[in-house]
């Protein structure tokens, strides 16, 4: 028995050799390899960042080109309303004349027409 536990003893200091071995042969890289893929995901969080940021930005960019071309809209409407109203005022201003010249037209055609001899009012 005491054998076996000897025996035991030996193969459990062997592993422990072993796993101790195993251990400092692996642990370095494993701990390169670590700080490396830190470095990789703190490298690509900040282009992340920088992408999200450039993404806004061509975004506001791109909103500022439409405010432009409503603004630009907004122009040539007022300008297009400006021209209707002047059109409106004209004609308008035709509209009175002619009323005023229509009136004044059959005014003196009731004048005329009174002023003739024999003309019988009715």
């Amino acid at each position: 028995m005491e054998s076996t536990s000897s025996s035991a003893t030996d193969d459990a200091k062997t592993v422990q050799l072993l796993a101790k071995g195993i251990m400092e042969m692996y642990e370095p890289p494993l701990t390169t390899i670590n700080t490396h893929l830190k470095e990789l995901t703190e490298k690509q969080d900040a282009v992340q960042g920088m992408l999200t940021s450039e993404r806004r930005r061509l975004e506001d960019l791109q909103n500022d080109v439409m405010l432009d071309a409503l603004l630009a809209d907004i122009a040539t409407n007022r300008e297009k309303l400006v021209t209707i109203s002047n059109s409106m005022m004209t004609l308008h201003k035709r509209v009175q004349n002619l009323q005023t010249r229509a009136a004044n037209i059959e005014k003196a055609a009731k004048t005329k027409a009174a002023s003739r001899p024999g003309s019988s009012s009715s």
